[in-house]
């Protein structure tokens, strides 16, 4: 059996795959305890199977950035936690960005017609506000992160707004998040529980860069 499918590196892939926490019994593995619990011998694999590892990790915020089950914040903590914040940082960035750009061009080009039938009532009010502001209300949803980055996809790949406004928008919009999770992800293991990962002025700085993206919009609706 080759060495990175022994038996004492089946919690790394379960971890670095994340295929299987879909399913209730992996969600019960994905946890401040059992991560920390098996740090050591996820990093071992991490350092046996770098390049692997690199690519699981992108693939994993792929999938979980375009889908609505809540894991793509908890990869992108374990990008700072496995890789340093440098190095978590730039995966985190390049792997969100990659992953809603992928999110917009299937919804535009490959599920275009479902998604109009489901979800298009949400843009149908906004929709000429976003064809000519859409550079900063998509800025906006990145930074104070209420909308889940794969509804954002979705609503971004039915609207009108044009592709490099969405990718200009998106590789500014991504970063902060991203270096938030990197950085908590680099701490984790002198916290006790998530609610310690994002304080209140976190939260109000998000916000207030959020509201400031908006005030380009705002200007050109109102005068």
């Amino acid at each position: 059996m080759p060495g990175f499918l022994q038996k004492s590196t089946i919690f790394p892939i379960i971890i670095l795959l994340s295929f299987c926490a879909i399913s209730a019994v992996s969600m019960d593995y994905l946890t401040f305890e059992k991560i920390n619990q098996h740090k050591q011998q996820i990093g071992e694999f991490i350092q046996l199977n770098y390049q692997l590892s690199v690519a699981l990790f992108y693939l994993a915020c792929c999938i979980f950035i375009n889908s609505p089950i809540p894991l793509a914040a908890l990869f992108k903590l374990l990008g700072g936690f496995f890789f340093g914040f440098y190095l978590g940082a730039f995966f985190n960035i390049t792997a969100t960005f990659l992953a809603c750009i992928l999110g917009f061009l299937l919804s535009r080009y490959t599920f275009k017609n479902s998604f109009e039938k489901k979800y298009y009532h949400r843009l149908k009010k906004v929709e000429d506000d976003i064809e000519h502001n859409g550079f900063y209300y998509l800025l906006s949803l990145r930074f104070i992160m209420i909308v889940p980055y794969f509804l954002t996809n979705i609503l971004a790949g039915i609207s009108r707004i044009s592709f490099s406004k969405y990718v200009y928008s998106t590789a500014i919009g991504v970063i902060p998040a991203s270096l938030m999770y990197a950085n908590a992800g680099s701490k984790l293991e002198q916290i006790s529980s998530p609610s310690e990962l994002i304080s209140i002025e976190i939260i109000l700085a998000f916000t207030l860069i959020a509201l400031l993206s908006l005030l380009p919009a705002l200007h050109k609706k109102l005068f």
